[in-house]
């Protein structure tokens, strides 16, 4: 292997030699001798931190879930600054391609030590074979075709459009039964918390089925659920989940659960509008790590905001249980400086002092059942309550400590505002309607649903555009995008082309 040692290496090849394990893994070690064994390679990550996530690996005998970072050479964990980085604290193998085996470990910023591994001599392949696969099943993954692609010409746009429908009633489905599921870990914290532990059940008798023993936990019916508390918090966490724009959605939906909403609204109910606001956004920046210290360089509009938000929060500090979300575990880049979640976090605060002081999933049930207006207008009502203008810092803020070259307009806008009500608002009502039998509740969620304006387009959208509508057909609602989702994510990925209404007439 030492004829290509002193080669630049693309950043992609990398990643695909690892993610699709293109080495000999059957006798991996780290540097220091211990055994490795890859569970799992991890997820693929295209934005700031290391470069896989979620990973599973058995170090000396030890299993490990963490992160993966790639680099050339060992000695890039420190000129790219990664020890210094918190991100990189969950770190649990730096795999390098070329070094040797005197190299010991890398240090994170949390004084850990990260174990390392060298590729170079696990490669079964010459380097220039490998490099040529892994390009190639790079760019193959990148311009991958759906089955159906050179056969469904002759498709009626009528049968697409009726397929499409379906499955978005499918996709939103899947979002019911997940709130579902989160209402009944509600339920049942309300329940252990006004009630006694329940039994434990030690050893279970000879020939006695586990099955047959009673449940610990009441089981379900609509009056568990007739508590407007739970419904209130099941769609604020739906709503914050909303909130994070796909790269802070996971730390967004930790933060809303750390924070319960009572939490919220009971340490500002007695003050003025304007404490209130403050009182919130004290409570969820510092719930997550994102209320930093005040420094010498910081603009004096920041100092006095960071000030007056950190003297709200000493107050409060003592009276809250809950975790706080690690700093690192927040994502800035490659967002727009508007998607910030700061900006976002700010606009939670006076969406939560706007709604759910004022009753506002009884507000939601009301509007969708009786309200006599059309769809549409209906819709621009419920929309008009989620989006969020901005004022006082946050008009010239995206973050604190540096000023925004322009000025924001909304905290919350009328895009995310359609995201809310898409991904929380319309599948917790439907849940509502399933829970109580409430029929006119879920025609009125499903009017909303079909109603609901087109999103933006992203790369699964593009190629259903592409490769299957073919101008036949337009994705002109987002009802229409979530079935072309849901027909990419688990009918064409999975090739289950046999049930699906467009496979089955072109493979028939």
């Amino acid at each position: 292997m030492a004829s290509h040692r002193h080669h630049h290496v693309p950043e992609r090849f990398l990643r695909q030699l690892w993610k699709h394990k293109q080495f000999e893994t059957t006798d991996l070690s780290t540097t220091d001798g211990k055994q490795i064994e890859i569970l799992s390679p991890g997820i693929l990550n295209t934005d700031g931190g290391p470069d896989f996530s979620d990973a599973l690996i058995r170090i000396g005998g030890i299993l490990y879930r963490g992160t993966v970072e790639l680099h050339q050479h060992f000695d890039e964990w420190t000129t790219h600054s990664h020890h210094l980085d918190p991100k990189y604290n969950a770190v649990i193998l730096h795999v390098v391609l070329h070094g040797h085996t005197a190299v010991t470990a890398n240090m994170t910023e949390s004084n850990r030590l990260v174990p390392v591994l060298v590729l170079d001599r696990y490669l079964t392949q010459s380097y220039r074979e490998t490099w040529d696969a892994m390009i190639l099943s790079e760019r193959a993954e990148r311009l991958s075709t759906i089955k159906c692609y050179s056969g469904n010409d002759g498709i009626e746009s009528s049968t697409i459009h009726a397929w499409l429908e379906k499955l978005a009633v499918e996709r939103v489905e899947l979002k019911v039964r997940r709130f579902e599921e989160r209402l009944k870990e509600l339920s049942e914290e309300k329940w252990l918390h006004l009630h006694e532990p329940p039994p434990r059940y030690q050893e279970i008798p000879f020939g006695l089925n586990p099955e047959d023993l009673p449940s610990p936990l009441p089981s379900f019916s609509p009056h568990d659920f007739n508590d407007a508390h739970l419904w209130e918090q099941l769609l604020y966490e739906g709503i914050m989940e909303a909130l994070g724009y796909t790269k802070n959605q996971q730390p967004f939906l930790t933060l809303a659960r750390n924070v319960r909403l009572q939490f919220l609204v009971q340490h500002s109910i007695d003050a003025s509008s304007t404490d209130a606001q403050e009182k919130k956004e004290a409570i969820l920046f510092a719930a997550a790590g994102l209320l930093p210290s005040l420094l010498p360089t910081m603009e004096k509009e920041s100092k006095r905001y960071l000030t007056l938000l950190k003297r709200h929060w000493k107050e409060i500090r003592t009276s809250y249980h809950g975790s706080i979300v690690n700093e690192a575990e927040w994502q800035f880049f490659r967002l727009r400086p508007e998607n910030f979640p700061t900006v976002r976090i700010a606009g939670a605060a006076r969406l939560i002092s706007r709604l759910f002081e004022k009753n506002f999933f009884k507000l939601i049930i009301q509007l969708i059942k009786h309200d006599a207006r059309s769809v549409g207008e209906q819709y621009n009502a419920l929309r008009e309550l989620l989006v969020v203008p901005s004022n006082g810092f946050w008009s010239n803020h995206y973050r604190f400590g540096e000023p925004a070259r322009l000025h924001l307009k909304t905290l919350i806008g009328k895009s995310r505002a359609d995201e809310i009500i898409l991904n929380a608002v319309i599948p917790v009502c439907m849940l509502y309607a399933r829970i109580f039998k409430d029929k006119a509740v879920r025609e009125g969620a499903l009017k909303l649903y079909k109603c609901s304006p087109v999103l933006s387009e992203n790369t699964i959208t593009r190629t259903i555009v592409a490769q299957l509508l073919k101008g036949k057909l337009a994705l002109d609602s987002a009802m229409l995008q979530q079935g072309a989702l849901q027909l990419y994510k688990f009918y064409c990925v999975e090739e289950r082309c046999t049930e699906c209404a467009v496979g089955r007439k072109v493979f028939e």
